[in-house]
């Protein structure tokens, strides 16, 4: 008996996994192809054991994101911003502007409320403060505009 499906993704990473839950949301038929052993799976966010840059515009966005940051979190960390401008910025430096235009685009603009999405899917984010924060002053903050991982 032949199986059809409406989507097929190819990979299980996060980009992939999130193409294949918004297919579902549409109604499609999905199925996910991973043809790495399990230990090795994971696509990208397993080369960044799970930090994801997005723009924000500070803790207000981030709250949208990390609801369940405490009070102490949040009073003792300058999570600052990271914004659309510096993502652009950070997407052009790294790729040496060879990268899709449109693309780069929608990745920055729909960042946040992809993240926003993806929480509301279930996966949970927390602020790397082992990784990616330093204190200054008594106060944790965040460098290289990575301040969430899954």
């Amino acid at each position: 008996m032949e199986t059809i499906f409406d989507v097929v993704v190819i990979g299980a990473g996060n980009a992939a996994l999130c193409a294949a839950l918004a297919a579902r949301e549409q109604g499609a038929s999905v199925a996910v192809l991973e043809c790495a052993p399990e230990a090795e799976s994971g696509g990208n966010s397993r080369f960044t054991a799970g930090a994801i840059r997005f723009a924000y515009n500070g803790v207000e966005d981030l709250l949208k994101v990390m609801p369940d940051l405490s009070k102490d979190e949040i009073a003792n960390t300058d999570f600052g911003v990271y914004s659309e401008d510096n993502f652009f910025d950070d997407m052009f430096r790294v790729t040496r502007f060879r990268t899709d235009p449109n693309l780069t685009e929608m990745l920055v603009k729909q960042s946040l409320a992809t993240m926003v999405w993806m929480r509301s899917k279930g996966l949970r984010f927390v602020p790397i403060y082992g990784r990616q924060a330093f204190k200054i002053d008594g106060k944790f903050k965040f460098w290289g505009g990575l301040t969430v991982e899954a």
